[in-house]
C-alpha cells in the first residue's frame, strides 16, 4: 500500500503569494484612490479659476466704451480669481493674471474699437494657478498647475438692439411741473422736459454704433407723410384731431397720423457725445441752440395702447431687415392713466358697439397689447413717471376700468425688473428720470462673454 505526502512548504509559498498579490493590489487601489482625489480637487480648482477669469473679463469689458484702457484693466484684475470675493480653494495660489486688449472684428463685436475711449472693443483675461496635491506626493509630484482664459466683449456683444422710446405728450407733461427735478438753477422743471433730459441720458447711456434708437409720442400727431422725422428747421405738426375721429384714425386708409418722432436709426452720437444734427436728439430738447424739442399740446386724452402696438411693428420690420437681426426693446414713460373720452377716442375705439371698443378697459388693452409684443420677442420697460403725486396716484383710467396706474405698468413691463418708477413702490426701485435711464442703459449695454475663438 502506498502512500502520498503533501508537501506542506508548498502550501506555504501559496499562501505567501496570495498574500504579495493581495498588499499590491491595495497598493495599486489605493493610488487610484488618491488619484481620484486629486483629481477631483484639480477639477473643483479649475471651476473656481474658470469662474474668477469669466468675472475678469465682464469686469474690465463694462468700461472699455467709457474708460480708459487703464481703468478697464484694473477693474478686470480687481475681479480676478483670488482677489475679494472671487476666492480659490484651500492652498490654492493664483501664480498669473494677465488682461489684454483686443480689436475685434465687427462679426464678434459691433462696437468699433477705434470709437472706445479705451480703443478696445474686447478684453481677454488669462490666469495661473498652483494646486496642492495630497495623495500625489507619495510618487514624488506636489502641485499640478492649471489655467483658464477667457473673452468678453463691449457693449452689447454679438447683436445690436432697436429701442423705441415711447414718451406721454400729452398737455399735463407741460403744464405740470416736477419738484424733484431741476435744472443747474434750481428751478422744477415740467415733466415733459424731466421726460426728455431723461432719454438724452438713455442715448448717451447707449453705444455709438450698432443700437439703434427711436421715437414715439403719444397721443398721435398728424404730420403731412406717415414717415415723419422731427427737425427743428421745420414746424411741429399738431396732434390729430377728434374731427379725425382721434386715436382710431391712426392706420384708417388715407390718414396719416402717426405716432413716430424720430424713426429707427443711428448717428444720434458724435464722438462720445450727443449730436446736434439727430433729429431724435433735437426732438428731446438736446440742440438747445436750435429748439426746445417736442411739444405736449395734449386735447386727445390718454391712450396708450396702440403707441405700444406700433412701436412694436416698427421694431419688427427695422429687425427683419437685420443680418443678424438685432434685438427689439420698448421703453415706455407714461404717468399710467388712460382717460380718453369716447369722442377721442373716436370711431371704433369709443363707439359702443365697435370691434375694438375699449373705452372704460382703456389699461387693460394696452396690457393685452404689450402681452402680443412681448410674445413677439421685445422687451418692454416701463417707467410709471408720477412726478411726485404719491404712490396711490388715480386708478388708472375711467368707465369700468379698476386698475391702477402703478400695477397697469408693472403688467405691461416684461418682468419686475423692467419696471420703474419715480414714485410706484411696487417697483424694481424708485430713482431720479436721470438715474432710471441710466439703469435702461446699462442693461441694454452690459457687457456678454464670447467665444475663446471670437477674433
Amino acid at each position: 500500500m502506498k502512500r502520498h505526502y503533501v508537501r506542506r512548504g508548498g502550501r506555504k509559498a501559496q499562501r505567501g503569494a496570495v498574500s504579495v498579490m493581495v498588499a499590491l493590489s491595495l497598493i495599486v487601489l489605493l493610488g487610484f484612490a488618491a488619484l481620484s482625489i486629486d483629481l477631483g480637487y484639480i477639477a473643483f480648482s479649475q471651476r473656481r479659476l474658470q469662474a474668477g477669469t469669466d468675472a475678469a473679463a465682464m469686469a474690465g469689458a463694462m468700461d472699455l466704451w467709457k474708460s480708459a484702457s487703464s481703468t478697464a484693466f484694473a477693474d478686470a484684475r480687481a475681479y480676478a480669481a483670488g482677489q475679494g470675493n472671487n476666492t480659490m480653494p484651500p492652498g490654492v495660489t493664483v501664480t498669473s493674471t494677465t488682461v489684454q486688449g483686443l480689436t475685434l472684428s465687427a462679426s464678434s463685436v459691433p462696437l468699433p474699437a477705434s470709437q472706445a475711449a479705451s480703443t478696445y472693443n474686447g478684453i481677454q483675461v488669462t490666469q495661473q494657478a498652483s494646486v496642492p496635491l495630497f495623495f500625489a506626493r507619495i510618487f514624488g509630484v506636489n502641485t499640478k498647475t492649471i489655467s483658464a482664459t477667457s473673452k468678453a466683449g463691449a457693449g452689447f456683444g454679438a447683436a445690436p438692439y432697436n429701442v423705441m422710446i415711447i414718451l406721454d405728450t400729452t398737455r399735463s407733461m407741460a403744464t405740470t411741473t416736477d419738484s424733484n427735478c431741476k435744472n443747474s438753477s434750481g428751478v422744477a422743471l415740467t415733466r415733459l422736459a424731466c421726460a426728455q433730459a431723461g432719454a438724452l441720458q438713455l442715448l448717451t447711456g447707449l453705444t455709438l454704433a450698432g443700437d439703434n434708437v427711436g421715437l414715439m409720442v403719444f397721443p398721435p400727431i398728424s404730420p403731412s407723410s406717415s414717415s415723419y422725422s422731427f427737425s427743428c428747421s421745420s414746424t411741429e405738426p399738431g396732434v390729430v384731431s377728434t374731427g379725425q375721429n382721434g386715436y382710431s384714425a391712426v392706420g384708417v386708409s388715407g390718414s396719416n397720423a402717426t405716432y413716430q418722432i424720430s424713426p429707427l436709426g443711428g448717428g444720434y452720437l458724435s464722438s462720445g457725445t450727443l449730436s446736434t444734427s439727430s433729429g431724435i436728439v433735437q426732438a428731446l430738447g438736446g440742440a438747445t441752440s436750435k429748439c426746445s424739442g417736442i411739444s405736449a399740446p395734449g386735447g386727445l386724452g390718454t391712450f396708450y395702447a396702440q403707441a405700444i402696438a406700433s412701436a412694436n411693428a416698427a421694431l419688427t420690420s427695422f429687425s427683419q431687415n437685420q443680418n443678424p437681426a438685432g434685438k427689439n426693446a420698448i421703453v415706455l414713460l407714461s404717468d399710467g392713466i388712460a382717460t380718453a373720452s369716447t369722442t377721442q377716442l373716436g370711431n371704433v375705439l369709443g363707439k359702443t358697439g365697435g370691434s375694438s371698443y375699449v373705452y372704460g378697459t382703456e389699461c387693460q388693452a394696452a396690457i393685452n397689447t404689450a402681452t402680443t409684443a412681448k410674445n413677439s420677442g421685445t422687451t418692454i420697460y416701463t417707467v410709471a413717471y408720477l412726478g411726485g403725486e404719491g404712490a396711490s396716484a388715480p386708478s388708472c383710467a375711467d368707465g369700468a376700468d379698476a386698475l391702477t396706474a402703478c400695477g397697469t405698468m408693472q403688467s405691461i413691463a416684461t418682468s419686475q425688473s423692467n419696471f420703474y418708477s419715480d414714485t410706484c413702490t411696487n417697483a424694481s426701485s424708485t430713482q431720479s428720470l436721470n438715474q432710471i435711464f441710466s439703469s435702461i442703459a446699462y442693461s441694454l449695454t452690459k457687457a456678454r462673454l464670447i467665444p475663446p475663438s471670437a477674433t
